[in-house]
Parts: C-alpha cells; structure tokens; sequence
C-alpha cells in the first residue's frame, strides 16, 4: 500500500510540475511606467486605461482589437499592466484632480519584454498627446538579460518570406538555415537543440528535438515570433540551442479572413544535384545517372477568422 501511495504521490507531483512549466511560457508583454506631473514629481492614485488600436489596416485586422484594460498607479506613481497581448496600444488616464488627460499613443507591446511608457500630465483644462515612433522606443529592456530578437506583425508583413512562419527566423541575427544540421542553427548550435513553442505548448519532436512539418504553421495566422538565444528562463534548460516562440492572431466579433496564392518558378530554382543509379540488364550491371526534374511550386490558401 505504501509502495501504491508512494507512485501515486510521485506521478501527482510529475504531472503538476509539466502542468506549470507548460503555463509558463511567454505569450504575452507588459507595460510599465510612472506619472508625473509637469514639475516631475510623481502622482498616485491615477487611473490609467490601455487600449488596442487597430494598426495593420486591409483585410487582416489586429487580432488584439477589442482589448482594454484599468489599472491605477500606486502611491509612488508607478504602475505595471502585464500579460498584455503583443499589438499597438493607446496607453491614457482619466481626468485627475488638479490634472487633464494624457495619452500616448502607438506604443508597441512584444512578447516577452517590458514597454516603458511614462506618463506625464497636463494641467486641468489641457490634454497631454504623444504620438510614440520608432525614434521613441527603447532598444535595450534594462529589466532583462535575455538575449532575443522579436518579429512583429508589422515585420512579418514587410518582409519577404515563405508559406510558413519559419521562413522568417533568418531575419535574427543569431539564426542560421542549416538542412544539413537539423534545420536551423541558433549560435552554431544544431537545430536539435532548439526547443520550439505554438502559443505556450512546446511543439519540439520528441525523438529529434526539430520542428514537425504539421507544426510549422502559415505565418497569416502569426501574430508575433520570438527568437531567443542567450539568456533565457530555467524553464527552458533543455534548449542549448534556442527558444522558437510563435503566438497566433486571436479571433474577434467580426467575420473576416483572406484569400492568397504562392508560386515558385521551376526556371528560378538551381537544378537538383544529379546521381546514379545501379541498373541490371539482361545479367549485365550499369550505372545510369538521374538528373531529377525541376518542378514549380503552387500554393492556394484561404484563411478565416
């Protein structure tokens, strides 16, 4: 009966730490920041509201559309919003005593790190509008040691790229398409030792550690890839490669989606490389040389959300 207790208890505590490293993988950022008044000094108790806006315009609409969330700064003026999902945002306060509004808009969240954004009032009777651009942004997160690269949405559209959403890592400068290494190279490591995750769930093959086929998803549902390669969590020690993050878009109230095409020209393609073939006639054996044919690519995809 002890022997029975002694399994069971083990098999519970097995299942309960898989279950929490499973929930603790990055899919969301955060937001953090302090608000000050026009002389610097810091004001507590402000509501502060962050909103999604919609940024990537046509027929993909921002699958974070519909988000917003309050928050009120403490009694040191700072506040932080986590587990925000990656996407644009208007971060703005509610009219204060002795303060207007401020708001902050186009501020960018990304998976996995920390968006400072300060907020500074205005007196009563005026409105505090920044406009955040890319010169605004901080290219160092001073509360990480993390070694990482994250492609956007934005990038994912701009770039030029594949069917799948792995034709896009090779834009981190750490990432290296080697066929005869396992897939891809993250630092000289072999890409066996990367470890790959869909929205939480590591998706890594069991037996050669790469990612399957089936798993390697169109980057149309894509909302945001990360690519660490250097200082990541305790959570990931089995990667002496790299961690793989892709977080799909999420749904929304309206009905939409997209019809696409994807096409690669046998005449663009270098030539297969040749070879032999042993060949038995009549007693006799030949070697005969195959050249395979190069062969074009059509793809037709119809995407829904």
């Amino acid at each position: 009966m002890a022997n029975v207790l002694k399994s069971s208890f083990t098999m519970f505590a097995l299942v309960l730490c898989l279950s929490v490293s499973a929930f603790a993988q990055e899919t969301t950022g955060d937001i953090e920041g302090t608000v000050r008044d026009p002389n610097g000094a810091v004001v507590p108790g402000v509501v502060i509201t962050v909103r999604s806006v919609q940024t990537t315009g046509g027929a993909r609409p921002d699958s974070t559309a519909g988000f917003t969330r309050d928050i009120t700064a403490g009694s040191d003026g700072f506040y932080r919003m986590q587990q925000i999902p990656p996407g644009f945002y208007t971060v703005s306060t509610s009219v204060t005593s002795g303060f207007g509004e401020a708001t902050r808009n186009n501020v960018e969240v990304v998976t996995g790190k920390s968006t400072l954004v300060d907020v500074s009032l205005a007196v009563t009777g005026s409105e505090n509008i920044v406009d955040v651009t890319s010169d605004d942004t901080v290219a160092i997160d001073p509360t990480s040691n993390k070694v990482q690269t994250n492609i956007t949405a934005q990038a994912i559209d701009l770039l030029p790229k594949g069917v799948n959403f792995t034709t896009l890592l090779q834009t981190a400068p750490s990432v290296r398409n080697e066929p005869l290494s396992g897939g891809f190279q993250i630092d000289g490591a072999s890409g066996s030792e990367n470890t790959f995750i869909i929205d939480g769930q590591e998706v890594s093959n069991f037996r050669t550690g790469t990612l399957n086929i089936n798993n390697n998803i169109p980057f149309q549902i894509v909302q945001e890839i990360q690519v660490k390669s250097g200082g990541f969590e305790a959570e990931f020690g089995g990667a002496t490669g790299g961690v793989i993050t892709a977080n799909t878009k999420s749904g929304g109230n309206d009905f939409h989606g997209e019809v696409g095409t994807s096409f690669r020209i046998a005449k663009f393609q270098a030539a297969p490389r040749s070879f032999q073939r042993l060949v038995s006639v009549t007693g006799l054996n030949t070697v005969e040389e195959i050249q395979p044919r190069r062969d074009g690519k059509l793809v037709l995809f119809l995407l829904l959300r």
